[in-house]
């Protein structure tokens, strides 16, 4: 499951992030993508990043897998909780809807700002 995971949101790079969109005309916000590509799969997630970043099992960054949902809070203030929400590709990579490009994009995690804002993993397959 987790490499079909990984596949479809590979499929959605470069599409429009909307806030608040799902999937509808191929555009997302990020935990609409999460949602989207996991649903697509046969898994069933809560609609917002801070829910999601409480389903499914805990993962340490040290044995993140593809295909894991990955949680920051990158909030100006880090007001310590989560609001944004991607999935893990491996070789410290995620793919996420990202706001402040404007599209669905494959980030680094070992980049200062989600370095630094990196609050938990879930594995929602098994």
């Amino acid at each position: 499951k987790s490499s079909n995971i990984t596949k479809l949101a590979k499929k959605k790079l470069g599409r429009r992030y909307v806030w608040g969109a799902t999937g509808k005309k191929n555009t997302f916000d990020c935990s609409g993508f999460t949602t989207y590509v996991c649903k697509k799969n046969g898994i069933t997630l809560p609609r917002r990043a801070i829910a999601q970043s409480k389903h499914g099992k805990y993962v340490s960054r040290s044995n993140l897998k593809p295909g894991d949902l990955i949680f920051f809070d990158t909030s100006k203030r880090r007001k310590g909780y989560v609001n944004h929400v991607g999935i893990y590709l491996g070789n410290n990579k995620f793919i996420h809807a990202s706001s402040a490009k404007k599209k669905v994009v494959i980030t680094s995690l070992n980049k200062n700002f989600y370095s630094k804002r990196y609050k938990g993993a879930r594995r929602v397959t098994s």
